[in-house]
């Protein structure tokens, strides 16, 4: 059962419910269908392509080095270290692996070498972009690529995650957060965002802003990157909590469920 089932089932029943909807959420966790929509919007998104069993659903020119990831998957799950890839055999290794493992498309995506970025975003009818919280890659072990992977998320204790720790950066210029605040706005709009969510992108050494992926669910956790956020826009973190739900609340006519 996906996410989106769950609030599916929500919306049938007539339930109220805090964050994105159904068709939402499918359209976040289909990774090369967001990658598409985003195209339309002129949004720039990495490079991609997507195979599945031998077969291309989707390609567009790469160079390596590749990340690969599954394309219906969230929270890192499916992303290790080993995802980057930098010639063939690496390459068809990691699509078997994503096929055995998930029964699902690979999704090949051009590596981006830079900051790891993410931005919040409140709001329904007119969205607000939260400052920026960065992921500090810079303190990885050496000869591992900087991505925010499994190991990075959940492997309590090891020393990719000790060495990695969220924090709001005080040298991005106004143009840089002007920029990384409208593009978040659109793709939280693009995909049909509700309440909340928080989009993840890649600042290049060139400057040029890549957006990895929309994320409808982020951890809502004090120490959180939304959380961070939030507090240095001047929220406390009930002040957080009691505007999500307000935002919810006022989706719902009369506020009936």
């Amino acid at each position: 059962t996906q996410d989106s089932d769950v609030a599916g089932f929500l919306e049938m029943l007539h339930r109220r419910f805090t964050g994105t909807g159904s068709q939402g959420l499918h359209l976040a966790q289909d990774k090369a269908l967001a990658k598409k929509i985003f195209a339309f919007h002129g949004i720039h998104t990495p490079y991609f392509a997507t195979v599945y069993r031998g077969r291309t659903e989707h390609a567009q020119e790469m160079e390596f080095p590749v990340i690969v990831k599954p394309a219906a998957e969230d929270g890192s799950i499916g992303i290790h270290f080993g995802a980057v890839c930098t010639s063939i055999k690496e390459l068809m290794e990691r699509i078997d692996y994503i096929h055995a493992e998930f029964d699902s498309p690979a999704l090949i995506e051009e590596y981006i070498e830079g900051r790891e970025l993410y931005v919040g975003v409140l709001g329904n009818e007119k969205p607000e972009a939260l400052p920026a919280v960065e992921l500090d890659l810079s303190k990885l072990p050496q000869g591992v690529p900087k991505i925010a992977g499994t190991e990075v998320k959940w492997e309590e204790g090891t020393e990719a995650y000790e060495a990695t720790k969220p924090f709001v950066p005080a040298d991005l210029d106004e143009d840089l957060q002007a920029r990384l605040s409208a593009t978040a706005v659109q793709a939280y709009q693009a995909l049909k965002l509700c309440d909340y969510g928080r989009i993840d992108f890649r600042l290049a050494a060139d400057g040029a802003l890549h957006v990895l992926e929309v994320n409808p669910n982020p951890y809502l956790l004090p120490d959180a990157e939304f959380s961070m956020a939030a507090g240095k826009a001047g929220r406390s973190y009930p002040e957080l909590i009691d505007e999500i739900v307000e935002l919810a609340l006022a989706r719902y006519p009369n506020n009936g469920g």
